[in-house]
């Protein structure tokens, strides 16, 4: 769905930063503009606001949607197929794997000459299904179903490159809180680390090449982040298979911008103190607001699109003193995707990467 035209911003100085196939892009060294989750029929606002937003030459834009999460898609239509949609300016395309139930779960898609190499190779491929997490989380070998969750998702790279799709990179959706205590948070990470290796890592055998990606974390997730034991490896793990740790930085828009942005500011701080690789990593992630739902924060005193404008622009300018890599915006649905709506979020977005410049 993706075209491998790069489009440079209304306003940038120069012709934008070259196209990307697979990351860590050499020309990426400005922060990043990050991009998740809307409706296809609200693309064309999302392409709109994006060049309208004063975007920099030198910023990339990662952006996609979720991969396997909803309806099979339906056969195409007989006929000529419409053109390629246009990709963002400076787009790196990146597909969202969720950790929740997705078609990944159900089995493995290869093609036949790929099942020859792996058994050729005595490679560890789990086809079927694969277990609910709910076993997961008694099991001992969470950590191998994990990875065969992740392969699935580069398989499905994999093929969509063969066939000419531009993919760039993947997000994850996400290091849940879950993994921060309670019953099953150990094996819980178990199977999370799983996850990452085998997207990080795909299938060697197949010519897979490590692929660093784009991993979501819950406030309550980085509140674990550790140098030693366990939990060291697990974070470990993170920072290898990682190229942005995006931090859900989701405020209710009310107070000062300036105290929100010290409070949502906690998890960038706690991976300070685990990793300094980490932290040179993390992503200010929000949401345009408008859509009201548990944990979203938000617009939640119903304010004018100008004061809810004006309230995250404060918030952006704090966060941005931290110098973070780059900010990105996630759920673009429903509420929060009007032109006007995608067009201020967006705006703060581009502010922000300028400001946060190292």
């Amino acid at each position: 769905m993706l075209a491998a035209l790069v489009l440079a911003a209304p306003g940038a100085q120069g012709a934008g930063l070259p196209a990307c196939p697979s990351a860590p892009c050499a020309s990426d060294r400005a922060p990043a503009m990050i991009l998740a989750y809307w409706q296809g029929s609200d693309y064309g606002r999302l392409l709109s606001a994006v060049r309208r937003s004063g975007l920099s030459d030198r910023t990339p834009v990662y952006y996609g949607n979720y991969w396997g999460a909803g309806r099979p898609s339906r056969p195409k239509p007989p006929g000529p197929r419409p053109p390629p949609l246009p990709g963002l300016p400076n787009g790196r395309p990146a597909p969202i794997l969720p950790l929740g139930p997705s078609v990944f779960w159900h089995n493995r898609k290869i093609p036949r000459r790929d099942l020859r190499i792996l058994r050729h190779a005595h490679a560890d491929a789990r086809g079927g299904r694969i277990p609910p997490m709910s076993s997961l989380l008694r099991r001992s070998d969470g950590y191998r179903w994990g990875r065969e969750l992740g392969r699935r998702f580069r398989d499905r790279i994999r093929n969509k490159r063969r066939h000419h799709s531009k993919i760039t990179t993947w997000q994850f959706d996400e290091l849940v809180s879950e993994i921060g205590g309670g019953p099953g948070a150990a094996r819980r990470r178990e199977v999370i680390r799983g996850v990452l290796d085998g997207t990080y890592r795909g299938r060697p055998e197949l010519g897979d090449k490590k692929l660093p990606g784009i991993v979501y974390a819950t406030q309550r997730a980085m509140a674990t982040a550790r140098r030693g034991g366990e939990l060291g490896r697990f974070w470990r793990s993170v920072d290898q298979a990682s190229l942005y740790v995006v931090g859900e930085e989701y405020p209710a828009f009310t107070g000062a911008p300036g105290g929100a942005a010290r409070r949502e500011s906690r998890g960038q701080r706690a991976l300070g103190r685990a990793s300094r690789s980490l932290a040179l990593k993390y992503v200010v992630g929000m949401t345009p607001g408008q859509r009201m739902e548990p944990g979203l924060g938000g617009n939640v005193r119903r304010l004018s699109l100008g004061a809810v404008d004006g309230w995250r622009d404060g918030f952006v300018r704090a966060r941005a003193r931290q110098h973070p890599a780059g900010f990105g915006e996630y759920h673009f649905w429903f509420e929060n995707s009007p032109a006007r709506v995608m067009r201020g979020a967006v705006h703060s977005l581009a502010k922000g990467v300028r400001l946060s410049r190292r």
